[in-house]
């Protein structure tokens, strides 16, 4: 293998990948957020930290 099929390989690997990410986000922007993100203890009552975790 040549260096030239190997960079364009490289490269399409790279580009669909930050593509993919971009997808993901596109179709689901706040699962991701809201599962990764922990309620605050100052602001969030213990009554409501429950609601918002789900």
């Amino acid at each position: 293998m040549t260096s030239r099929p190997l960079m364009i390989a490289v490269f399409s690997f790279l580009v669909g990948s930050i593509l993919s990410v971009l997808v993901v986000q596109y179709f689901a922007p706040h699962e991701s957020t809201k599962s990764t993100t922990p309620p605050d203890p100052l602001v969030v009552t213990p009554e409501s930290a429950a609601e918002e975790t789900k």
